[in-house]
């Protein structure tokens, strides 16, 4: 809700937005003996002075986002080793540790998580869930039952060959991958026709695709095999041009489809998104140099 707050010694206004609560407070101690004869000593004007009951009540808690706007760039002035008064638009302010000092009022605040908050706790409670985002480990949103089994089944099948981690492929349901042996062959004889117009092209394909098999990123297919469980992957050269620099790199194509069939791409799941929110990550991101 919006409110204004006022000063008692000028028309001095500060408009906040906060949530009313139904919940009470711990009353603080009255103001200390120091504080009321400095007030009369050097006539300075307490934005409460009227708190001299021995457990005045806590009526508004201001939040940094208005603190700034409230506090003077006035030097405070010192009370105690602990305690200081500070400089207002509405007057001075007690602030500090009041160490040896003690209310006479025991508060004790019970809330029933059970309980149905009404719209204004509700609100409240979402307002101090964002204030501790990326603070508590809460931003993983829980996994399906079809997301859990994908990960069981794609952990069990890891396995280490050659010093390199290997994992099988998730692979949707009830979803038959037919043979692409004749449409992977006819795209690569088109590949083979522009070798023998381009020369360096020819050689550049092939260094590429040396370095590719020389690093174990692929295999040469057998020749002649072909089965209804093999998706065979067409490729390409795809140019970049950055001044007078001309870089080729090859691309396979997992999007590549017999017609009626799906493709490796549609074949696969997606599975669930391990991704942390980003908002999340930032903010743990300020909390180091």
């Amino acid at each position: 809700m919006h409110f204004t707050l006022q000063g008692i010694w000028a028309e001095t206004t500060l408009s906040v937005t906060a949530f009313e609560s139904a919940h009470t407070y711990s009353p603080h101690p009255a103001v200390p003996h120091d504080v009321t004869s400095l007030r009369c000593r050097r006539n300075v004007r307490l934005a409460d002075p009227n708190d001299t009951s021995p457990d005045p009540p806590i009526k508004v808690l201001l939040g940094g986002d208005n603190y700034w706007k409230l506090i003077k760039d006035n030097p405070p002035i010192r009370i105690s080793p602990s305690l200081f008064l500070l400089p207002s638009i509405f007057g001075w302010i007690l602030s500090g540790n009041r160490s040896g000092i003690s209310a006479n009022h025991v508060a004790i605040n019970n809330i029933d998580l059970c309980q149905d908050f009404d719209l204004r706790n509700s609100q409240l409670r979402r307002f101090w869930n964002l204030e501790a985002t990326g603070i508590t480990d809460t931003d993983t949103l829980p996994h399906s039952a079809k997301d859990n089994a994908m990960l069981s089944s794609f952990a069990d099948s890891l396995r280490i060959e050659n010093g390199r981690a290997v994992v099988s492929l998730p692979k949707k349901e009830h979803v038959i991958q037919t043979d692409n042996h004749t449409k992977a062959q006819s795209r690569f004889q088109s590949l083979t026709k522009r070798f023998t117009t381009t020369t360096h092209f020819k050689t550049m394909y092939e260094n590429k695709m040396l370095d590719y098999i020389l690093q174990h990123q692929v295999e040469v297919a057998p020749p002649g095999f072909s089965a209804s469980s093999m998706f065979y992957l067409p490729h390409h050269a795809v140019k970049k041009e950055k001044r007078v620099a001309v870089k080729w790199r090859i691309v396979f194509d997992a999007s590549s489809q017999k017609p009626g069939s799906p493709s490796l791409n549609n074949s696969l799941e997606m599975g669930p998104n391990l991704l942390r929110k980003i908002l999340s990550v930032l903010f743990r991101f300020r909390l180091y140099e």
